[in-house]
Formats: C-alpha cells, sequence, structure tokens
C-alpha cells in the first residue's frame, strides 16, 4: 500500500509540473491541421475554448497569488514559459478561428514578440520566439493554406521585429549611457571651475582623490556661507537678487559664482565683459555704488538674460587682502524691484564684500595648510619604504613603493648604475614595468648618445628639460625604446660624496602626467634612493665577503657546509638522490714552486670560472680549501655525476696558463659520492667523496672515480 501512495504522489507531481506544456502541444498540433477553424460552431470548438481559457486563468491567477498574499512563493521561470504557451495559443486559436476576410489578427503575432522581449527575460523571449517559428513550421507542413511564400513572410517578419527590439534597446542604452556621461562630465567641469574660481587651486594642477574630496568640502562650505548670508541680506533687504561675481583666469570677464534670485533662470550663465554695463560702474568706484529709479528701469542690467524692471541697485567690490596688498577678486550686487536703497546700505555691502574675501581667502589658507600637511605625510610615507631596505634587490623594489606613494599614475620605473666592469657605462639595473619588452632590457648597456646620458650623467640635470624637443619614447637610445609611455622623469643619483652613480627614472601611461609638487617630491626621493643604493652595494661587499671566496669568487667552505645541509634537507623531503664531487689540482704544489704563487693564483681562477661556467643553475660550486673545490649536483645520480665530472675533466685538459717562460696545462682529479647510494648522513657523504678523490690521485691522477665504483671494483 505504502508503494502505491508513493507512486500516486509521484504521478500527481508530475502531472501537476507538466498539465500545461502537455495541454499547450495539442493546442499547438490542433491549430497546426485547422482543426478550431473547420470547428467553429460546434461543440469542439466550444469545449476548446473553455478549456484554453481556464488554462489562462490558473497561469494567470499564479502569477498575481503573490501580490495579494506576500506569504504565497512568487512564480519563477517555469510560470514564465507556461504563460507565454498559454498565450501563443490563445492567439493562433483566434488567428485560426476568425475569418481573414472579417478580420485578420496575424499582425498581433508580431506586437506578441515585442511583448515578450521587453517584458519578460531573454531566455523567455527566445523560447517565444522559438514556439512561433515551430507553430509556423507545423501549420505550412501539416495545413493546405500555408504557402511557402506565407511562411517565409511570418518568419522574416516575426525576426524583424524581434531584431528590432535589440537594436532599439541597444540604442536606447547607448543614448542614455551618453547622457549621464554627459552629466557627469558637466558636474565635474563645473565642480572644478568653482574649485578655480575660488582660487583654491591653479587650472594646472593634477588632483588626487583625497585633495578632491577636501577640495568638494571647501567648496561646500563656501557656498553654505554664501547661501547663509544672501539669505539673510535678502530677506532683511527684500532683494529681487543677490549675486557674487568672480574674474575668470584672464581677469577679463566676470563670472557668476553663486546667487539667490526670484527668477533664477534668468540670470546671465554666460561670462561677462568687466566694462559692460553696471559691472563697469562698480569696478571703477573703490566704494559700493547704489543707482536708484523711480520711474524707469535701470539700464546696463548686464547679468540678466532678459531685462527685468529694477528700480533699485547697488554693487561693490570683493577684495582679498594678502599683507599690505589688496587683490580685486570680483563684484557683489542685488537689486530691488520695489523701493529705493539709501546711502546707509553702502556700509552693509562693504562689510559683506570684506567678509567674502576674507571668507574665500581663509578657506583658500586653511586648504593650503592642507595640502601641505599631505605633501609632508606622503613624502615621510614614501621615505619610510626605504627603512627596512637593505640589500639592492629590496632598495629597488622600494623605490618603487614610494613613488606609487608620491603619484599613483606612476606605472615604470627604471634605474640605471655604472657598470664599472665595462669601463662606467651606464646598464639598466632594475626596471618595474607592465611592457615585457621592455622589461627584458634589464641588465642592458646604454648607448653613449643617449640623450639621458648627456643631460642627466654629464650635467647632473633632470630630464626632460624645457627646451627638450625629441622623442621621449627614444631617451635611451633607439635599440632601447619606451613604447606606450605618456610621460617621463628622469633624475640624476647622486650619494653623500657627490658621486654620480646613475639615473632614475619614473613612467606614466595611459595619458597619465607627473606634476610639478609630485615631481619635486621625487627629486628628494632620488637623493635618498642613491644613498640606499650607496649603503646596499656595501651591505653586497659585506655579505661577499662574508660569503664568498676572496680570490676566486666561489662560495666559501663555511657556506658550502651551510648549503650541503639544505640540500640533505631536500632530498630527505623528496627522497631525491644528488651528489657531491670533490676535485684537486694535480701537482698544484709543483706549480706555484715553479712559476710562483701569482701564476698558482691564476690557475685557481682559471679552474674556478670553468667551474661555474660548465655547472648548471641548480648546481654548487665552492672552493672546499686550498686547492680543492666541491660541486653539489642536486637532482644527479651517480652515473649522471660521473658523466659531467669526466666532460669537466677534459675541459680541464684545454686550459693553458702563462708560466714565466714558457705556457702550460693542468689536470684535476675527482670523486664523487651520491646521497642515498653511498650515505645518509653528511660527514660520511664528504668522507666517501674523499675517499673516491684520494684513489684517483693514488692511481695515477687525471681520474674521475665514484665511491660506488671503487667498491664495485673491490668486490
Amino acid at each position: 500500500m505504502n508503494g502505491y501512495s508513493k507512486l500516486f504522489k509521484l504521478l500527481k507531481r508530475a502531472f501537476l509540473y507538466s498539465y500545461i506544456f502537455i495541454a499547450s502541444a495539442v493546442y499547438i498540433y490542433l491549430t497546426a491541421i485547422g482543426f478550431f477553424g473547420r470547428h467553429r460552431s460546434e461543440f469542439l470548438f466550444v469545449a476548446g475554448l473553455a478549456l484554453l481559457t481556464i488554462l489562462f486563468l490558473i497561469v494567470f491567477f499564479r502569477r498575481l497569488l503573490p501580490i495579494f498574499y506576500p506569504s504565497v512563493k512568487p512564480a519563477g521561470t517555469r510560470n514564465d514559459f507556461e504563460f507565454v504557451l498559454i498565450l501563443i495559443n490563445v492567439l493562433y486559436f483566434l488567428i485560426g478561428s476568425i475569418d481573414v476576410s472579417v478580420l485578420n489578427l496575424e499582425p498581433l503575432l508580431y506586437l506578441f514578440v515585442t511583448f515578450v522581449l521587453f517584458f519578460m527575460s531573454r531566455k523567455v523571449g527566445v523560447f517565444a520566439i522559438c514556439i512561433i517559428l515551430l507553430q509556423e513550421l507545423l501549420i505550412y507542413a501539416l495545413s493546405d493554406s500555408h504557402s511557402i511564400t506565407k511562411l517565409m513572410g511570418h518568419i522574416i517578419f516575426i525576426m524583424m521585429f524581434g531584431l528590432l527590439y535589440y537594436l532599439l534597446s541597444f540604442f536606447e542604452r547607448v543614448r542614455n549611457r551618453a547622457i549621464l556621461k554627459s552629466k557627469i562630465n558637466r558636474e565635474v567641469y563645473e565642480y572644478r571651475e568653482k574649485i578655480k574660481d575660488y582660487r583654491l587651486i591653479e587650472a594646472q594642477s593634477s588632483d588626487t582623490i583625497d585633495r578632491d574630496t577636501f577640495l568638494q568640502a571647501t567648496v561646500l562650505s563656501i557656498e553654505e556661507a554664501l547661501r547663509l548670508e544672501f539669505e539673510i541680506v535678502k530677506q532683511i533687504l527684500n532683494l529681487h537678487t543677490i549675486a557674487l561675481f568672480l574674474f575668470d583666469e584672464s581677469k577679463k570677464r566676470l563670472k557668476l559664482v553663486y546667487a539667490i534670485s526670484d527668477t533664477m533662470d534668468n540670470l546671465c550663465d554666460e561670462k561677462i565683459e568687466r566694462d559692460a554695463g553696471l559691472f563697469g560702474a562698480v569696478l571703477k568706484s573703490n566704494e559700493p555704488i547704489i543707482v536708484n529709479s523711480d520711474d524707469k528701469s535701470i539700464k546696463g542690467q548686464v547679468y540678466y538674460k532678459r531685462g527685468m524692471k529694477i528700480k533699485s541697485f547697488i554693487g561693490s567690490c570683493v577684495n582679498e587682502h594678502i599683507k599690505d596688498i589688496t587683490l580685486l577678486r570680483g563684484i557683489i550686487v542685488a537689486d530691488r524691484l520695489e523701493g529705493s536703497f539709501d546711502e546707509n546700505l553702502k556700509n552693509m555691502f562693504r562689510m559683506l564684500s570684506e567678509f567674502l574675501g576674507s571668507y574665500v581667502q581663509t578657506q583658500r589658507l586653511l586648504h593650503n595648510i592642507s595640502l601641505e600637511r599631505e605633501q609632508k605625510a606622503k613624502f615621510f610615507e614614501a621615505s619610510r619604504k626605504f627603512n627596512d631596505a637593505l640589500t639592492l634587490d629590496q632598495v629597488m623594489v622600494a623605490a618603487f613603493n614610494a613613488s606609487q606613494v608620491v603619484s599613483p599614475s606612476i606605472s615604470d620605473i627604471i634605474i640605471t648604475l655604472s657598470d664599472n666592469e665595462n669601463g662606467g657605462r651606464q646598464r639598466f639595473a632594475y626596471i618595474h614595468t607592465e611592457s615585457e619588452k621592455v622589461k627584458r632590457y634589464e641588465g642592458s648597456r646604454i648607448e653613449e648618445n643617449s640623450p639621458v646620458v648627456k643631460l642627466v650623467l654629464e650635467h647632473r640635470l633632470k630630464f626632460p628639460t624645457s627646451n627638450f624637443k625629441g622623442d621621449i619614447a627614444t631617451i635611451y637610445g633607439d635599440r632601447f625604446r619606451l613604447d606606450g609611455i605618456s610621460s617621463i622623469k628622469v633624475f640624476p643619483l647622486v650619494t653623500r660624496g657627490e658621486t654620480m652613480i646613475g639615473t632614475f627614472a619614473v613612467c606614466t601611461r595611459d595619458g597619465g602626467s607627473i606634476g610639478e609638487e609630485e615631481t619635486y617630491m621625487l627629486e628628494t626621493i632620488s637623493g635618498i634612493l642613491a644613498i640606499s643604493i650607496e649603503n646596499g652595494i656595501v651591505v653586497k661587499k659585506i655579505n661577499d665577503l662574508a660569503t664568498t671566496d676572496g680570490l676566486t669568487g666561489l662560495f666559501n667552505h663555511r657556506v658550502f657546509q651551510e648549503k650541503l645541509d639544505e640540500v640533505i634537507a631536500r632530498a630527505n623531503r623528496s627522497q631525491v638522490r644528488f651528489s657531491l664531487a670533490l676535485t684537486d689540482i694535480d701537482f698544484f704544489k709543483k706549480i706555484n714552486d715553479t712559476y710562483g704563487h701569482p701564476t698558482g693564483d691564476k690557475v685557481l681562477k682559471g679552474l674556478s670560472a670553468l667551474l661555474k661556467k660548465m655547472a648548471r643553475e641548480t648546481d654548487i660550486v665552492a672552493r672546499y680549501g686550498g686547492e680543492e673545490f666541491a660541486i653539489i649536483m642536486e637532482g644527479t645520480d651517480e652515473k649522471g655525476a660521473y658523466v659531467f665530472a669526466e666532460r669537466i675533466r677534459k675541459e680541464v685538459e684545454n686550459l693553458v696558463f702563462d708560466g714565466q717562460e714558457k705556457t702550460f696545462g693542468i689536470t684535476i682529479s675527482m670523486g664523487i659520492s651520491t646521497f642515498f647510494l653511498d650515505s645518509k648522513e653528511k660527514k660520511e657523504l664528504i668522507a666517501c667523496a674523499d675517499q673516491a678523490l684520494y684513489y684517483a690521485k693514488k692511481n695515477g691522477r687525471n681520474q674521475v672515480w665514484s665511491y660506488q665504483k671503487i667498491k664495485e671494483k673491490q668486490a
């Protein structure tokens, strides 16, 4: 019984899920064969219409229920498909039932396509078009009344209406984005114009986000102060308009900055010549002026688009006092439609204009203080990047981080240093860039005739100078083009001892630029960078003395022991063998006795250079002591180590050294031991290699023996 209950529930669920789709499929078939058109007045037609109406009401009210009953779960995508299917069935039922000669309902199909695409999701819209196309194909295949011409006409119109909707939607989105972008650009332009009007920054300055925020707050503070003062004065004096006009950058025209008026739309939003109308009279007078007219409207109303019936006017200059200097910034004007101004108002307007001038000046001083504090904080943060930088690599990374603090628009930095091994020529010591091509320049030497060498290195000038008219992409020469950069600044690197060691360049991309403030800070940072590089070179020399052999430049014995410990730890983790080779110059004492110790040193250097040249990047070559050398070959088994050692031995036979009166060659003996195979302990591993080396020397020298081969031979 329990099994039948589950089966019943399963069948019930399947029916409720699919009955709309099944019924729709039946209606699609019946309309395709013209069933309802042939039985218009019969019972089957009425029954089909009634059932279709019931299905429509079920789907329709299922969509309405969540609106009236919030507890009901909203209809999902499946209900959208059902709703569209029923609507298509209703459309084709009506088209098939009504005589075309009486009423042609086929255009409803095209409107329906637009409706579905507009109100439904794209997925449902595509589904609806596919069902309509399927219906049209079935009608063509199963009905005699549908010709291929009619079918193609329907398909073309359906696709055209669908495509038309997407085209209109696309152009509407483009239009809205253009309108929004234009509106944003206009608001940004007006905001920046107000900043310049209040003389908070110069027009050329580049602003960071933090500075923009502060400037915006300053503008709002000034406008709030103006609003309060203007509203009070307007109410007390029963004014029609009170407005502040400030000079533009040319100092020849005035522009409206802030106003309160009963006819705001009539105020002139264009710049006004300083000598025009009433403005010229105000600017020529050191005192506020009053113009009253009992009968006619006052002439010279240049601040209105259309003349107003102004009966009284008052205007005063707005000045800014900096120490003993008085700077004319603009004018403040007010007018009435009724009543006249008396002479006592001149003092009020004089005080108002002085307040406005001093308030704007105070806000600008506050901004300058904040800007100076911001610059100091930025410079301190940039300088601090070098505090923890000890090695040269750390200093180079710190240079980029410091540059980013000064100006986030900096994308690339290029540091060149003198290459003492190549006659002092400059080489690219460090490059941070997003360009793989430019990054490949790192390590290369710069051409002697490049503008950077001429100007920065020879004359210790920052680059580019004001009279430079060349291509900034080729400042390091045509071979080292800096493609894609928008601007560049190059600074000389001069140490505490006034020694010129290289250059420091910062670049921007994507139209970015570096302002004067940033240039000044970067110039100072270049001095810190030069000292940090000098310190890094000293640290490198100290590290080299502690870790390398002074004569050969190879790792010394202490570092060899440390590296061997590291390699053993890695081998134990990975269970991969490695080999150790010890080598000794045959009859080295005889070379020293015959040719002298300086020649012996040359032999040691020559052999060291050969070992370094032949070793892989993963191999570790060290001077073990005296004329003995060690090679750690990570990931190499006994056979591989033997082949490599034999190759070295044969190459050594080709070395030629200058003696006192003749040239001579050398030979070496080598002993090899392999981790895991010969020993799992460091001391035993070294001892095995040493025994193999002793065996090679004992058996005639100029040989390579592995500990394993010795054991095999003895066995």
